[in-house]
């Protein structure tokens, strides 16, 4: 793994001359070097993750476990963005991602888990973007101080594909998108406002699973505890609401992946003709 030789003041001096596209001086760490670091870090935190037998949690659902560092491109704008901003303090340079398809509730016991895996207090160290999204961004994020700040971001499916979609808009229309902008180009606006709908559309649908999960695991733990009860008119009632509830929760994402699908082409299409664009000119 790599070690990090230089002190947090080098460290700062490196990030303002990144924010302001100079050239570092040389008795500054080199940005390569400073990269492998937080990238080693991020994967050595991604590895504790895979390691942890999630089945008792999650079952056999499948989970995706990555981690990444940021670009220099990403950093600049993000130490434009915020002027008093230190490179030591920005937290999300070694990132590292946990989705997989789960409800609110196990979002939030797998967020506890992790917290403890690295002695983290949940409260201190998390912050929920689900109820207050970011420019239509949902998420469960925890802030690690560890050999350096990392971040893991937390993700069902849905939120994840609904991330990935900003970030493929982002590439196209700017990083400004993220924050509440919104192109003044009116059909890329289109697409943006697109993506904050589905985005509210995915919290809907993931609040109604989540209610609904609840109220399987209450019902099926009384009928455990009172098998007679499976005889009761009022719990096959209730049995055959949740199972039309589930199929309606079913439809509403199958609506959403397509509207995914479908604006992902358009992206798609879009970088095409701006690379083509971009060959032209040149």
């Amino acid at each position: 793994m790599s070690q990090k030789s230089w002190s947090n003041k080098q460290l700062k001096r490196l990030g303002n001359a990144i924010r302001n596209n100079e050239e570092p001086s040389a008795d500054l760490p080199d940005y390569d070097e400073v990269m492998m670091f937080y990238n080693d870090v991020a994967l050595k935190t991604q590895s504790r993750l895979q390691n942890l037998d999630w089945e008792p949690l999650l079952g056999a659902r499948p989970i995706e476990i990555t981690s990444r560092s940021k670009t220099l491109d990403t950093l600049r704008q993000k130490l434009q963005r915020k002027a008093t901003l230190q490179l030591p303090s920005v937290q999300d340079i070694a990132g590292v991602r946990f989705e997989a398809e789960m409800t609110l509730d196990e979002q939030d016991i797998v967020t506890r888990a992790i917290a403890g895996m690295f002695d983290h207090d949940t409260k201190e160290c998390s912050k929920d973007l689900r109820e207050k999204p970011q420019s239509g961004y949902r998420a469960l994020h925890l802030r690690l101080d560890l050999e350096c700040r990392v971040e893991v971001q937390v993700r069902t499916h849905l939120q994840g594909k609904c991330a990935n979609m900003y970030e493929a808009a982002a590439d196209l229309y700017g990083r400004d998108i993220r924050y509440d902008s919104i192109p003044e180009d009116r059909s890329a606006g289109d697409e943006v406002r697109d993506l904050h709908g589905i985005s509210e559309r995915i919290a809907v649908i993931e609040n109604a699973r989540n209610r609904q999960t609840r109220s399987e695991i209450s019902m099926n733990d009384f009928i455990s505890r009172h098998p007679e009860a499976q005889n009761y008119e009022s719990i096959q009632s209730a049995q055959k609401i949740a199972a039309e509830l589930s199929l309606k929760i079913a439809e509403m994402e199958e609506e959403i992946l397509y509207a995914c699908d479908r604006l992902k082409n358009q992206f798609n299409h879009r970088q095409r003709e701006k690379q083509e664009g971009q060959c032209q000119d040149s």
